[in-house]
C-alpha cells in the first residue's frame, strides 16, 4: 500500500536549515519558515528506550536512551520549524509502559505497545525511531536504516535517510537498508510507513567520542531531516491512492 500525501513539498532556505542544524533550540525562538503544505504531514518521533530499559550501554558506561533522546530532540525542532506536524513518544526519561509495577519483560511488552498504539493513532502520518547500535567487534561503525516490511513507503523512506546520511555525514558508509523482521516488533507489526534509524556503534571507541558530541548528534539529526523531507518532496509527483 502506498500512502495518499495530501500536501505540497516544503521549500526550506538552506541558511534556516543550518541555522537550526548548529544551534538547536535557540534558532526556533528567531526563525520562522512558511511552507505551502495543504496539510501538514504528520511525523511521529520514537526516542528508543527510556525510562527503566536504557538501552545499549558502552564500554564507558554512555547509555544509549541518553543519546536517542538527545538526537530525537534535535531532530523534532528541525521538522516543527519547517513545518511538519511532530508527534513524539517521549521527550524526557521515560518509557510509556502502563504498569511499573509489573516484571521488567511484561513493561517492555507493553512499552512497545504503547508506541505501536501511537502509529494506529496517526494513520496518514510515518514514524521514525532513533536508536544506536553495540556490536561484539569494535571495528563496526556506520548509520544503518532498517524499513517496515509492511508498506512500500516504508522502504522508500528508509532509502532516503540512509541516503542522506551517507552523503552528507558518513562518506564511508556503505551499509544498506534492511527488511524489518520478527524480531524488530515495531517495523514487523507497523499500520504506517515506519524506519528505525541506528546512527552509531556505542562499541566503536571513534563513533562513540562522536555519538556523544553535540555537534555530531545535530549533524546526525539534520541529515534525518534531510532524509524525510527527500521522502515526502520526491513523493508529490509520483505517489498513488490506496
Amino acid at each position: 500500500m502506498i500512502l495518499k500525501r495530501k500536501f505540497i513539498c516544503i521549500s526550506v532556505s538552506l541558511a534556516v536549515i543550518c541555522l537550526i542544524a548548529f544551534f538547536g533550540s535557540n534558532i526556533e525562538k528567531s526563525v520562522s519558515v512558511s511552507s505551502d503544505f495543504i496539510q501538514k504531514p504528520q511525523i511521529i518521533i520514537d526516542a528508543g528506550h527510556g525510562g527503566f530499559d536504557g538501552g545499549a550501554v558502552a564500554d564507558d558506561g554512555t547509555v544509549e536512551k541518553n543519546i536517542n533522546l538527545k538526537i530525537s530532540d534535535a531532530l523534532s525542532k528541525m521538522l516543527m520549524v519547517s513545518g511538519y506536524e511532530v508527534i513524539r513518544t517521549r521527550t524526557s526519561d521515560n518509557s510509556t509502559e502502563d504498569n511499573s509495577e509489573e516484571k521488567i519483560a511484561s513493561r517492555k511488552k507493553s512499552d512497545l505497545r504503547n508506541r505501536l498504539e501511537l502509529m494506529k493513532k496517526y494513520p496518514d502520518g510515518i514514524f521514525v525511531s532513533i536508536h544506536l547500535n553495540k556490536f561484539t567487534t569494535s571495528s563496526a561503525k556506520g548509520s544503518q536504516v532498517f524499513y517496515s516490511p509492511k508498506t512500500e513507503d516504508s522502504h522508500i523512506l528508509g532509502e532516503n535517510i540512509q541516503s542522506a546520511i551517507a552523503g552528507m555525514l558518513q562518506s564511508e558508509n556503505d551499509r544498506v537498508i534492511k527488511k524489518g523482521n520478527s524480531s524488530t516488533f515495531l517495523l514487523n507489526n507497523a499500520t504506517i510507513p515506519a524506519v528505525i534509524v541506528e546512527c552509531g556503534f556505542l562499541s566503536n571507541k571513534n563513533e562513540l567520542e562522536l555519538l556523544k558530541s553535540e555537534e555530531y548528534q545535530n549533524k546526525l539529526a539534520f541529515c534525518i531531516f534531510c532524509g524525510i523531507n527527500n521522502y515526502f518532496c520526491k513523493g508529490d509527483n509520483n505517489v498513488t491512492e490506496s
